[in-house]
């Protein structure tokens, strides 16, 4: 490979720090790594002749790496640069500011506070605005999963099996802008991942941050990715749609076949509603037994003559969730019998 010398070129040097003030280390390699496609998703080398998907690109402390498990070789975003124009360090950085067209001046992006309810339309002057994009890396349960998730009587191999991950670190991607998000014992973090048309999305949730404003993101999917979709079976008696994924594993528990919408105040559309219809005899509602629930619920009925069940008030819980946190399953069993029959 012919070694690149900007030795006798009239070229300032970037500093790292500058170039990642403007762009993100996600962003080289999706420049340069031309087969990379998504995090730990493995993918044939470029740097090598290879016909076998040996390579990943992984997350470690906020920082990312591309890894050849067959050569053993491993670099970070810099290092790749250098490697694939066979250049020296400052000659990457300079490669790098000119494809990106980092110059002294500022990005045209107006800077706002990212929040679990914003639709992510950042100002960027000139730039199409994109779709906000959401990658994660996963990672095994640990100790405060377990503490969270049992306190509801959710096993995790129950979790696996609803797609629902422990999400070590989280990706937001829009346009120039990237925002990461790390798991903390202090603040746990979940990914609940929907499959449509061969593609994924992530929905975020932070169970344990008191404003509900910053306990979701969700970004990349639509109204039609429905919680529990996937593990519902073909065909049966009763389908209830409950308030949350949580409700929807937990009626899973209790023997009954729910999914549950992107929120109470979601519609319900005609195409789902004629599909579900068709593989089950029988679908009511179970929300929150407050206003929003309430109203979410009428239109249900309303609309498609969906009917409605609610926790009794008097319980002092207002989903399922929380009665079974409250007492357990089978208190749970019998609470979902009363209703039915009642």
């Amino acid at each position: 490979m012919e070694c690149l010398d900007f030795g006798q070129a009239n070229i300032t040097p970037v500093s790292k720090e500058g170039i990642l003030l403007k762009i993100s280390e996600y962003d080289i390699f999706k420049m340069y790594c031309h087969n990379f496609v998504e995090l730990e998703t493995p993918f044939v080398s470029e740097l090598r002749s290879s016909d076998t998907a040996n390579c990943r690109i992984t997350a470690k402390y906020n920082s990312l790496t591309y890894k050849d498990f067959k050569s053993g070789e491993s670099y970070d975003c810099w290092n790749y640069v250098m490697n694939k124009f066979n250049c020296k360090y400052f000659e990457a950085l300079n490669i790098i500011s000119n494809d990106f067209n980092i110059r002294n001046g500022i990005i045209p992006v107006e800077p706002r506070i990212i929040t679990a309810n914003d639709e992510f339309k950042l100002k960027i002057s000139n730039i199409p605005r994109e779709k906000s994009i959401i990658q994660i890396v996963s990672q095994p349960f640990t100790i405060e999963d377990y503490n969270y998730w049992s306190k509801y009587s959710i096993p995790l191999i129950k979790l696996e099996e609803f797609d629902v991950f422990s999400a070590k670190t989280v990706f937001l991607i829009k346009g120039t802008k990237r925002t990461i998000f790390d798991y903390k014992k202090t603040n746990p973090c979940y990914a609940y991942r929907f499959t449509r048309e061969g593609s994924h999305s992530y929905k975020i949730y932070w169970p344990l941050t008191k404003d509900k404003k910053f306990k979701w993101l969700f970004s990349g999917g639509s109204n039609l990715d429905l919680e529990g979709l996937d593990c519902l079976p073909l065909h049966g008696d009763l389908l209830v749609i409950g308030k949350s994924l949580k409700d929807v594993i937990i009626l899973n528990l209790l023997g009954y076949s729910a999914i549950s919408l992107q929120g109470e105040k979601n519609k319900l559309e005609q195409d789902t509603y004629n599909m579900l219809s068709k593989r089950f005899n029988e679908i009511i509602s179970f929300y929150d037994n407050d206003s929003v629930g309430l109203e979410g619920a009428n239109y249900l009925l309303n609309t498609y003559k969906i009917g409605m069940i609610f926790v009794p008030i008097e319980t002092k819980c207002k989903d399922i969730s929380d009665y079974v946190k409250l007492h357990n399953l089978d208190k749970g069993k019998k609470l979902m019998k009363q209703l039915l029959n009642g």
